[in-house]
């Protein structure tokens, strides 16, 4: 029996997760995921790969929006009500609209970052196809995701990879949206749907790695692992594949949660 056994978000694009017990479906994913991405004075997206100080930005979900810490700093409310302005923001070469957030906001970004940056909300009237490092797109709308809706990764894959390397790692590394159980390891790389409910998944395709899986979200700091095992014997021509991307075929409005079933469909 598959069943969900961890559901999170990322509200600010490559800071800190959030673990939930349930989720709102949304067109674009999990309701509030990468709802708000970081920019540098000239609206090029900031990530880990470039800022591996961002894992240290940690969130609080709370009515409306989300609250994010850091050590040394007050904390930084984020509101999905309070907007000032249109914004253009480039994300993988793509230039789309956003909305700025105030200046205040900005001014607490870039004193934690040591330079001018910029935080940013969704602009919900753009519809951002999925897929953009990919060979094809999807017609699902994203957020400011890296490529597709919701990744889903097993459990059973994480633990075979901890078997094989000295020092296990913890699922933080790999960013997943839905945490699966119940399947063998890789199982999920041949899932077409997941249906729980009136929501259901359609995957797009295999997510390949890049080294923001290499930092420690505690310390901050780049390593070799686990991209070093995992081109052992998951390296493909694309990439170093670890998880499966997701859209959302129907749902909006329902629930996922913990522990619930998924009714699984593969493609072979």
């Amino acid at each position: 029996m598959t069943t969900i056994s961890d559901i999170y978000i990322y509200p600010v694009k490559s800071c800190g997760g959030a673990r939930l017990t349930s989720a709102t479906i949304t067109p674009t994913g999990l309701a509030l995921d990468r709802h708000w991405m970081i920019v540098d004075g000239d609206g090029m997206f900031v990530t880990q790969r470039e800022q591996p100080r961002l894992a240290l930005l940690r969130p609080t979900l709370h009515d409306g929006g989300v609250t994010l810490t850091a050590e040394g700093y007050d904390p930084l409310d984020l509101s999905t009500n309070e907007v000032e302005g249109n914004v253009d923001v480039v994300i993988f070469g793509e230039t789309i609209p956003a909305r700025g957030v105030g200046p205040a906001t900005d001014d607490w970004i870039s004193d934690y970052l040591g330079a001018p940056h910029r935080v940013v909300a969704q602009e919900p009237s753009f519809l951002r196809k999925g897929g953009v490092q990919y060979p094809s797109r999807d017609d699902a709308p994203t957020s400011f995701v890296d490529n597709f809706g919701v990744l889903v990764v097993s459990q059973a894959s994480l633990d075979d990879l901890n078997r094989r390397m000295d020092t296990p790692l913890p699922v933080n590394r790999f960013r997943p949206n839905i945490v699966v159980s119940g399947v063998a390891a890789y199982d999920e790389d041949f899932f077409a749907t997941a249906s729980a409910g009136a929501v259901e998944l359609r995957f797009v395709d295999l997510c390949y790695r890049c080294n923001l899986t290499t930092i420690d979200q505690d310390a901050a700091e780049f390593g070799a692992e686990p991209l070093a095992t995992l081109t052992a014997y998951r390296k493909t021509e694309p990439g170093v594949k670890f998880g499966n991307y997701a859209a959302i075929a129907k749902g909006f409005g329902d629930r996922l949660e913990v522990g619930q079933q998924l009714n699984v469909t593969f493609n072979f």
